[in-house]
């Protein structure tokens, strides 16, 4: 190994080498005996003086090879430069590694990096397609390279730096990987992107000829190599070398296409206003389709992946807004100018313009794969997500939960309260709560029903979240249980009810209908019956607080209920921990609220506690916050309410409990025109009709209040306007 290692770097510094073939190829799987078809392709051209042909492949066990071998690739032969031994070829470090050893040995001007395996486009969450997710999955380790959790990106870039220059062409002989998504993730490193927006033939890339190529023209340009490629694959399978099959495959241009995606942001933004409209869903029906859906040919209207520029062009013979028109326009011509070549075999191909993107035909499809899909840069640099949510118009999801931070205090009585952003598709509003007192009136860990009347639920030590017991509503078909607390509580001022869960029910789009076992969440109401609070379905594995505001009553009752339907496959609901707090003068700061701070000007001396709740643009209200206590030490000034004032209003003093001041209202100058004396407060406010002591009406103006008794004064300001 040393004395290959001084010979190759000699070598690699005497020598010019227009280009380094790099070939990943992880048959550690099904694709274990293609492998070896397209090896002997490889040998059949063989590298030269100009161009390097380096492999890196990983049978499976089963295999004649089960190790992992680097091999020079020469003209009818492979000469074995490291046996790696057995590896995990889905670890981005691997591949990695791969590229710092074609570095170290067989520096280039330009690479070309070939990722071979199976592919499933961005997907890497349970709902992928026979356990493909991303792209190379090794059978051995069961992992694979994820796309939306940005391992493929982590990879590019590091490889990126290793070279010292971006990879010139990063090529997938894998499944469905010609994705915006995937563009997005591997434009900082790479030059172009070849790759096919649908499933490419089981013979995969034609070797023979695409090696052919580079050797027999090293130096053309690495636009012209891209075109080529396309132009050699789809020709193979042309009756070509790989015999007939419907396929596609396109180059694109990832710096066109990054300043395409960039300038896709306004024209989705403004798409996204339309995007429930009869144009928009004529284009999703007719939209060029591709078979993600159990590899199926040829691909149905209901596949997940559908053609991003063929969706355009047809959305833009709907539009008939002119600035839409002109945005859309633009669009389309900056991807048709990313896409530098695509090609086509198969009649149900014929609108495959070179670019893919995930738009699934149903919500529910978009929103159990949402979570993993935000963690995209295609999803976080486009408003595509938005656009999408804006289409179904059905959103259910609630805006995540906000934490309030701790204030910045102004004056000792004025402070601004602060709370992180809601996560949500759709705009979100705010409701400030500020109370006096929460105190907690109600709990149970749940590991026994004595507070309770059980109709099918029962006690679980399967999922539980504080102790080692939970209530679980059941699982089933046809149910209707039921879990309803015996006592009821008096909230006189309202109150706040807590607890986990842990649940996956049967949440499924059937023939054009959603169908869903769902859990409810009740209060009885004062005329005997119970109103939902809330309805929960779909998954939610981990053990996650359901916080809500009660209205007040003084006979609160709650009531948790299972329904399920003829059919249930999911395994239900667990609740544990629940809690019932009860407020003590409740009083909504502000509603509607955008941003997300409030400032609180000279507040009273007291204890108060603050609740935000985050409500989006479909009306879903998300959980209520965890309360912020804020303890203001000292009393504040006069001040009163409305402020400023026109004809009357209420001066509210603040003032130890043992002290009883008299008011006094002077003007600027110091002339005293009004006395209150402390018999006339009633729960420490004045009501002044804006009148002096010989009951005419003062002045426009500010005028000073003096709040005093023999051992407290406070003084503060107030204004009378027209």
């Amino acid at each position: 190994m040393l004395l290959f290692a001084l010979f190759s770097l000699f070598f690699s510094s005497a020598v010019a080498i227009d280009w380094t073939v790099m070939i990943y190829m992880c048959a550690d799987n099904s694709m274990n005996d293609l492998s070896y078809i397209d090896l002997q392709e490889m040998m059949q051209v063989g590298s030269t003086d100009n161009v390097k042909i380096i492999v890196q492949v990983d049978n499976a066990a089963f295999g004649t090879e089960t190790d992992c071998r680097r091999y020079l690739i020469k003209n009818n032969q492979k000469e074995l430069l490291v046996d790696l031994g057995e590896v995990d070829m889905a670890n981005p470090q691997t591949l990695i590694d791969f590229a710092r050893f074609v570095k170290s040995y067989y520096q280039a001007n330009r690479y070309l990096l070939i990722l071979w395996d199976h592919g499933n486009g961005w997907p890497i969450g349970e709902y992928c397609v026979n356990s493909e997710k991303g792209v190379i999955y090794d059978q051995s380790s069961n992992n694979w390279i994820g796309v939306a959790d940005g391992e493929l990106r982590y990879a590019v870039n590091e490889i990126k730096k290793i070279l010292s220059k971006k990879i010139s062409i990063l090529a997938f002989d894998a499944c469905l990987m010609a994705m915006a998504e995937v563009a997005s993730e591997i434009a900082d490193g790479a030059e172009f992107m070849f790759a096919s927006e649908e499933v490419i033939p089981n013979n995969g890339l034609p070797y023979t000829e695409i090696l052919s190529l580079i050797v027999s023209q090293p130096t053309i340009a690495t636009t012209q190599i891209a075109k080529q490629l396309v132009e050699i694959s789809v020709n193979s399978y042309n009756h070509g070398s790989q015999g007939y099959h419907p396929c596609t495959f396109s180059a694109i241009d990832l710096k066109q296409y990054s300043k395409a995606a960039k300038n896709f942001i306004a024209t989705c933004q403004l798409l996204t206003a339309y995007a429930n409209t009869n144009s928009v869903k004529q284009a999703r029906s007719s939209v060029q389709t591709f078979s993600i859906e159990s590899y199926q040919i040829p691909p149905s209207n209901s596949d997940d992946y559908i053609d991003l520029i063929d969706l355009l062009e047809k959305i833009n013979q709907g539009v008939t807004n002119s600035t839409n028109y002109e945005n859309l326009q633009k669009t389309i011509q900056e991807f048709n100018k990313a896409v530098i070549n695509t090609k086509f075999i198969g009649s149900y191909l014929t609108n495959a313009k070179g670019i893919s993107v995930w738009f699934p035909d149903n919500y529910l499809a978009f929103k159990r794969s949402l979570a993993e899909y935000q963690n995209l840069t295609w999803a976080n640099t486009t408003f595509w997500l938005t656009f999408l949510n804006n289409y179904y118009a059905a959103d259910d999801i609630k805006p995540s939960p906000v934490n309030i931070l701790n204030p910045t205090h102004g004056q000792k009585n004025d402070f601004r309260l602060y709370w992180s952003k809601s996560n949500d598709l759709s705009p979100v509003q705010y409701t400030l709560l500020q109370i006096n007192d929460l105190k907690l009136i109600f709990q149970d860990n749940c590991d026994s029903t004595s507070f309770w009347i059980a109709e099918g639920f029962s006690i679980s030590t399967q999922y539980y979240y504080s102790s080692l017991k939970s209530f679980y509503a059941g699982a089933g078909n046809n149910l209707n249980n039921k879990l309803t607390l015996k006592d009821s509580f008096s909230i006189p001022d309202g109150g706040l009810l807590s607890f986990m869960t842990y649940y996956e029910t049967e949440e499924r789009f059937i023939n054009g209908h959603y169908k869903r076992d769902v859990f409810y969440v009740e209060m009885l109401d004062t005329n005997g019956y119970y109103q939902i609070i809330d309805s929960c379905y779909g998954i939610c594995r981990q053990w996650t607080e359901h916080r809500y505001l009660l209205p007040r009553t003084e006979k609160l009752k709650i009531r948790f209920r299972y329904q399920t339907d003829a059919t249930n496959t999911s395994f239900g609901v667990y609740i544990d921990d629940i809690k019932i707090f009860t407020f003590t003068n409740p009083k909504v700061i502000t509603s509607n609220q955008v941003d997300t701070s409030f400032y609180f000007y000279n507040l009273p001396k007291s204890t108060y506690y603050y609740l935000v709740i985050p409500i989006d643009g479909f009306q879903n209200i998300g959980f209520v916050s965890q309360e912020k206590q804020i303890v203001i030490e000292d009393y504040c000034e006069p001040f009163s309410m409305p402020s400023p004032f026109r004809n009357e209003c209420k001066i509210f003093c603040d003032f130890p409990y043992q002290e009883t001041p008299d008011l006094y209202i002077f003007t600027l100058s110091g002339e005293l025109i009004k006395k209150f004396e402390h018999a006339e407060f009633q729960n420490n406010i004045v009501d002044w009709d804006g009148k002096n002591d010989s009951g005419k009406e003062v002045a426009d103006g500010l005028y000073i209040v003096l709040l005093k008794s023999r051992n407290f004064t406070r003084i503060g300001k107030i204004a009378k306007v027209k």
